[in-house]
Formats: structure tokens, sequence, C-alpha cells
């Protein structure tokens, strides 16, 4: 693997980072007395209410939940793999993106190639973004970065990825959803597409949280005036629910629909323990 050449980080990751993104300071999570529910659990169904025999039933219209495309449940065969022993995290990945953890060697390289490099104001912005948030580094397990992508020229935009390790604290998800999804909304560069839990990007069918937004590239990048950056992020547990592995994927809106094919992929199949 070459050099890392840090190019991109995610915008808008959790409460912890969102500061980064110029908005304010994000207020703390609360700590909730219940006791977490891993992604395995299912919710009991509601207590059946009996119907008097007067009662004549009526028809109730069905609705048709949103459909989550599944992955191929088969790894494609020219992916890599990436492993992080100390996290217990596996990330399989195509061979066109660069993954690999984080450290401050990596990041002071990058400063000293960011003046010859044609997206180094959005390197500059990012990187500061990520090591001015205390504590943001070491919560960083894993970055990736699609270099060989030829709209970079035109963008000055470095599709990536990111992944975080943090503990669960008891959090649900559909608290988690919640939560991140009100912070973002306090970001004027920011605006949320879509916060749910969803179940399919997973084996069996466990559920992940699920954030879509978008960012104003020119605003929080230094990027052409109407450049949209989209993001999509997903949470989701540990084996035993103590710990939340938050992946984040960021990209120029016209190049998005590629990535996320990608992403989903990746998502399906990640080992975390």
């Amino acid at each position: 693997m070459r050099t890392l050449i840090l190019k991109g980080i995610s915008a808008g990751l959790v409460v912890l980072l969102l500061a980064a993104c110029s908005g304010p300071e994000p207020t703390a999570i609360p700590q909730p007395a219940a006791t977490p529910i891993p992604a395995t659990a299912t919710a009991a169904p509601p207590t059946a209410t009996a119907v008097p025999p007067t009662a004549t039933p009526q028809p109730t219209a069905t609705i048709e939940p949103t459909a989550t495309p599944v992955p191929d449940a088969s790894l494609p065969a020219d992916w890599v793999t990436f492993t992080d022993e100390a996290q217990g995290l596996v990330i399989h990945h195509t061979a066109q993106w660069e993954v690999a953890q984080p450290t401050v060697e990596n990041l002071a390289a990058l400063f000293a190639e960011a003046e010859s490099s044609v997206a180094s104001d959005s390197i500059r912005s990012i990187l500061r973004q990520l090591t001015d948030t205390p504590g943001a580094l070491e919560k960083f397990a894993v970055l990736g970065f699609l270099f060989d992508d030829p709209t970079v020229d035109a963008h000055k935009f470095v599709s990536n990825f990111t992944g975080l390790v943090v503990p669960a604290d008891g959090l649900t998800l559909d608290a988690y959803v919640e939560l991140v999804a009100a912070q973002m909304e306090i970001v004027e560069t920011l605006g949320v597409q879509s916060a749910q839990v969803e179940s399919g990007l997973r084996p069996g069918g466990l559920d992940v949280a699920s954030l879509r937004y978008s960012m104003d590239g020119a605003s929080l990048y230094g990027l052409a005036d109407g450049t949209q950056i989209d993001g999509w992020q997903v949470a989701l547990y540990d084996t035993n629910a103590d710990r939340l592995l938050i992946l984040s994927l960021t990209g120029v809106s016209d190049n998005f629909p590629a990535l996320e094919e990608m992403f989903r992929t990746l998502i399906y199949h990640l080992e975390f323990e």
C-alpha cells in the first residue's frame, strides 16, 4: 500500500464530532437508565384488545414498509481485508480504496503534502476538524479513501469513509438516531434527509441506526459554490451491545450512488466482535 495521503474525513459523524462541522457546541448525550437493547432483540407484540361481539370489523389499510436492498450474501472475490485486532474489527472493501488506521504520523505527513494537492483546501479544513476536536483521533478505528477517482480534479474532494468505536452506555439505536439527528439539525450547513432504524443491512436482519444527510461543500470544505456533499452514517452494536461501531461515508452528490452500493456491501460483510 502506498503512503497514506489523507484527503477526506466525514463530517457530522456523532455528537462528539459535530463541533467539527462549524456548528455550535453539541449538548451532552444523557445516559439512559435502560438496559442496552442489542441488535438481535425483537420487540414484543402488543397485547391484543378484545373486539366486542357486536362490532363490525373494519378493513385496515396495509402500509408497505420501505424495502432495504439486501447485498449479495457472497463476498466479492476481488475485495481485500482491513483488520483492527485491538477493536475486534474486520472490514472488507474494494481494492481501489485505501483503508488504514489514523496515526499522528499520517496526519503530519498529510499537512506537509497538502500544498501540492489539488484538494489541498479541503484537506487542511478537514484535518483541522479532526485534530482540533479533543479526543476525536483516539476514537477513530479506521479511515478509508478513494484516491483512484477521476472526479477528484473536478470536485477537489476525495470520497471517504470513517469508523469510530465508542461505548454504547445503554443507548438504544432508536435513541441514537433521535439524538444524533437532532444535533445534526442544529448545524446550518448540514441537512438530515432521513433518520431511522433499519433491518436488512446486516446478516440475519440485525438492526442498525441509519442517518442520511447532506452538507454544503462550499461552507465546510471551500469547494465550488453549489457543491453538495452527501453522507450516510450507520451505527451498529458489537456482539454484546457494549460498544457502537459508527461508520460514515461522504462523497460528492454526483458520485454518491456508486459509493452507496460499495458501502452497503461493506456493512453487510464487516465483522465486529
